[in-house]
């Protein structure tokens, strides 16, 4: 069997080239196009951040809204799209990157490999939206029984448990996990869920990083509170344990696939810098069978695969797939996670010293990743996001104010923002 390291360092020789999408061939790197680890293996962070097309003059810390492609995926995606183009009929069968084929056994390969699962536990979408309509609509549910969540769950994920509860003649019941975000605790949290689970309750549904609040929720806490309430329960009524993971896949050092949940769905054309409309459902293999396809599938063979809703689709952005996980994987995940835990400790900290402002993401780096959400006394969210804009600098609003802490910021820019938030005040 191949071993998950065989499998990181294949999908990783797409990144050491670049891609010529007139030719098909790979050449060597430009002096423009400097490789982003050095020597020793330490990452170049300039050299990842000249991968993206940024609008100049701009502090961009809204990138976990729609990511910014780097050029080794926008190479990927123009040299798949040439050889659809070319010939359609090359899709199925066909395609492939510089380095070697591409397509659907691939592309769950290499991200099973970075979630540290296996390939046939993974099911491929189109974002984590329509991961969640896939997953809820799917559960094997009687009528009577519940879905679990809190209102600081996305709109997406309550939303996909509403309209399948409706169908199936279940309920959705909204919970807090805790008082005030900025002051929660692991131990709270996971004591707050075993406390709301009840005999019908047949989903906990999580986020792993809220983008409402930033808060990472510590899953494995959870996973375990889950586990001791399925004790003696028969399959049709086990509780399982789906986490919306978008905003910690590529954020977090951890295995989504070993945190200890039934079902993790993320998209990938976030902070794992994926084409754009890509996306993942990593189930566990002994749940299985508790979930129903929706759609009809185009991807062959057994596992999670049938859950893969089909249809045509921009095939030249999911088969580049293992390139963006090559180029994560050649920054180290670790290294990522230090780095966004680095800047996002640098905007707490910073904010936390502005008069009138009220940070509301733990400080605990074990509570948090790369969102930090806040207020500014006397000012409406969208005013903080305009008086930023003003200054060139992007944010975003949710419930609060946010600032996102991508790799390929700088710690300079954190500071632009922090300026910009003290003149608001001041």
């Amino acid at each position: 069997m191949t071993s998950r390291r065989d499998l990181l360092a294949r999908s990783a020789g797409a990144v050491a080239v670049t891609l010529v999408p007139s030719s098909g061939a790979a050449r060597v790197n430009t002096p423009r196009e400097q490789p982003v680890t050095t020597v020793d293996g330490r990452v170049d962070w300039d050299a990842l951040r000249a991968q993206f097309r940024l609008e100049p003059g701009w502090v961009n810390l809204a990138l976990f809204y729609l990511a910014s492609h780097p050029k080794v995926v926008r190479d990927a995606v123009d040299h798949l799209r040439a050889q659809v183009d070319a010939n359609p009929l090359s899709v199925p069968t066909g395609m492939a990157l510089p380095d070697g084929p591409t397509g659907w056994p691939r592309v769950r390969q290499a991200l099973a490999a970075y979630v540290g699962g296996r390939a046939e536990d993974i099911a491929m979408t189109a974002s984590t939206s329509i991961g969640l309509g896939v997953v809820y609509n799917g559960v094997v549910t009687r009528p009577g029984q519940e879905f679990l969540l809190t209102e600081h769950d996305h709109i997406s994920h309550r939303t996909a448990a509403r309209l399948a509860a409706e169908k199936h003649g279940n309920k959705v019941r909204l919970v807090s996990w805790f008082a005030d975000p900025a002051t929660a605790t692991a131990d709270g949290i996971a004591a707050a869920v075993g406390e709301a689970i009840r005999r019908n309750t047949r989903v906990v549904g999580i986020t792993w990083v809220q983008s409402s609040t930033g808060l990472r929720m510590p899953v494995r806490a959870v996973a375990e509170v889950v586990r001791r309430a399925n004790e003696g329960r028969s399959p049709a009524d086990r509780c399982l344990l789906v986490v919306d993971g978008v905003h910690g896949l590529a954020a977090v050092d951890e295995d989504a696939a070993g945190l200890g949940a039934d079902v993790v769905i993320a998209g990938t054309h976030k902070w794992l810098f994926g084409p754009r409309g890509t996306g993942l459902i990593w189930v566990a293999p002994d749940v299985l069978e508790q979930l129903r396809p929706t759609f009809v599938s185009f991807i062959s063979g057994g596992g999670a695969a049938p859950l893969s809703p089909g249809g045509f689709l921009a095939f030249e952005h999911a088969f580049a797939l293992p390139v963006a996980v090559a180029l994560h994987e050649q920054l180290g995940r670790a290294r990522v996670a230090t780095r966004i835990t680095q800047l996002s400790t640098r905007a707490k900290q910073g904010l936390s010293r502005i008069r009138g402002v009220t940070v509301h993401t733990p400080a605990d780096p074990e509570l948090s990743a790369g969102i930090t959400c806040f207020s500014v006394a006397g000012h409406a969210h969208q005013q903080v996001v305009d008086h930023a804009a003003a200054h060139r600098v992007r944010l975003s609003t949710s419930t609060y104010t946010r600032i996102g802490t991508a790799v390929i910021n700088t710690p300079a820019e954190i500071d632009t923002a922090l300026n910009s938030l003290d003149d608001l005040t001041r």
